[in-house]
């Protein structure tokens, strides 16, 4: 056997993303009594065909919903005083077999996220929510972990306060029913863990509403997104969608449930989210990233991850473009623009004051500079918590490839397929080079006999003089 044998393949990994409303101690530990409301939903998709991944209502229209609603809290009167946190999560690669969710439960457990299981007092997911029926979302809740009477009690104070913050949304919400499961999603990773009191919203009560879940026809399309003829990239860019004000809507219950359950009491009514951040967030997520809002998000050494077809299948090679993006993103809606030099910006360590433990720092491009030429931008530094973490399955971090606890996906190394073509001749060509062939054998055999017969007088060889006689 090869001392180094060869990789035939590569688990399937990537990277969450979590952001949180007040900021949380990277490199510390939440105290046991502290709870907070995870808000959370899925960054991925796939479909039959390698890296072609649209995903529109797969997860785009829940992730954005997600950001827009991170954006409408932080911006909320009284958010900064909330006596509850909420943390918000972005999990990769949860079509092969939640490897996100898994991993963040499996790093709570081991002690190597700074929260733990018992911090996480609600927990609030967005399914599929941009197909919805006479604007109605289903509250999906597990029937059983509400068995036990302390969470039913939980959970029923969760659904109140989602009827409540629904009203004047334009969002109705109702029950499927007390004895239905679950439906596939990133909550059920914890619950096996932990009874933890969490409902799903969807736009599904039993069955899926999206024909193309997990298709290469999950698009734009798909979920309704359409432009008026003769509209530029920049202007589709600012068109606000009839799908962009219904996932809007999503987002402002959202906002206002997550609001009220982190302990506000006045204000919530005033909390909505802006259709324009969720009209540029489609388009740049479906129809073409690289536009002139995401190129004032990202960082100056990051353009290459803009691209004009947005894909979203987690693969190997990590961080992927989106998960790039969704951070940088989340970090310009809910971070703040500090007054810091690029050098500073970029090594917020050697800065006094500037808490490199509770919040990350990125030197972005910046919008388009109006009193300058058409290249020049407005840089600056945006200080936010936005961070990653690891969305690698704890099976290859234990070495169990046989784990029936956790996912091995993998994926197979690619290598390059090569042929060499060799022409056959014709035959009279072939005919020809064998003629050829017999005529300078023939002529060779001749020249080594007639050189060999004149060898004496050609190379001046001596002749045998014959015995000597004494």
């Amino acid at each position: 056997f090869p001392l180094l044998p060869e990789i035939v393949c590569d688990p399937l990994l990537d990277y969450n993303v979590w952001s949180s409303l007040h900021p949380i101690n990277s490199s510390g530990k939440l105290d046991p009594g502290q709870q907070l409301i995870l808000a959370a939903t899925r960054l991925d998709s796939h479909s039959f065909f390698w890296n072609v991944a649209p995903g529109a209502e797969g997860s785009v229209g829940s992730f954005a919903a997600l950001l827009a609603a991170a954006e409408a809290l932080q911006a909320a009167p009284g958010s900064r005083r909330l006596p509850r946190n909420v943390l918000f999560a972005f999990f990769q690669g949860e079509t092969f077999d939640y490897i996100g969710s898994s991993r963040m439960v499996f790093d709570m457990e081991q002690e190597k996220f700074p929260l733990r299981l018992e911090n996480i007092g609600a927990f609030l997911e967005l399914g599929q929510v941009a197909l919805r029926n006479d604007s109605v979302l289903w509250m999906h809740t597990d029937p059983v972990s509400r068995r036990n009477e302390s969470v039913d009690l939980q959970v029923r104070a969760l659904l109140a306060a989602l009827l409540r913050s629904g009203s004047g949304s334009g969002v109705s919400l109702r029950e499927p029913g007390f004895s239905q499961p679950l439906p596939p999603s990133s909550f059920q990773r914890f619950l096996r863990s932990r009874r933890i009191p969490g409902v799903v919203l969807s736009d599904h009560r039993a069955a899926f509403r999206n024909r193309y879940f997990q298709s290469l026809y999950d698009t734009a399309e798909n979920i309704g997104i359409r432009y008026p003829e003769g509209l530029t990239p920049e202007e589709q860019l600012e068109f606000v969608t009839d799908t962009a004000k219904a996932l809007a809507d999503v987002a402002t219950l959202l906002a206002r449930a997550l609001f009220a359950l982190a302990g506000g009491t006045e204000g919530a009514e005033s909390i909505r989210a802006d259709p324009r951040t969720v009209t540029r967030l489609l388009y740049g997520f479906l129809i073409n990233s690289n536009n002139s809002w995401f190129q004032s998000l990202i960082k100056p050494d990051l353009k290459g991850i803009l691209g004009p077809s947005p894909q979203h299948y987690v693969a190997v090679s990590s961080p992927a473009n989106t998960t790039q993006l969704v951070q940088l993103v989340l970090a310009n809606l809910t971070g703040t623009r500090v007054n810091l030099s690029r050098e500073e910006c970029q090594n917020p360590g050697k800065t006094p004051g500037s808490q490199p433990d509770l919040y990350e720092y990125w030197w972005v491009q910046g919008p388009l500079d109006p009193g300058g030429n058409s290249s020049s931008r407005l840089p600056g530094c945006v200080r936010s918590g936005s961070r990653l973490a690891p969305a690698l399955s704890p099976a290859f971090e234990l070495r169990r490839w046989d784990s029936r606890e956790y996912s091995t996906w993998t994926e197979s190394r690619w290598k390059d397929i090569r042929a060499r073509i060799f022409l056959v001749a014709s035959r009279e060509l072939e005919l020809l080079t064998l003629a050829l062939g017999v005529l300078v054998l023939l002529l060779s055999l001749l020249c080594t006999f007639l050189i060999n017969a004149k060898a004496a007088l050609l190379f001046g060889i001596p002749t045998d003089p014959g015995s000597a006689g004494y």
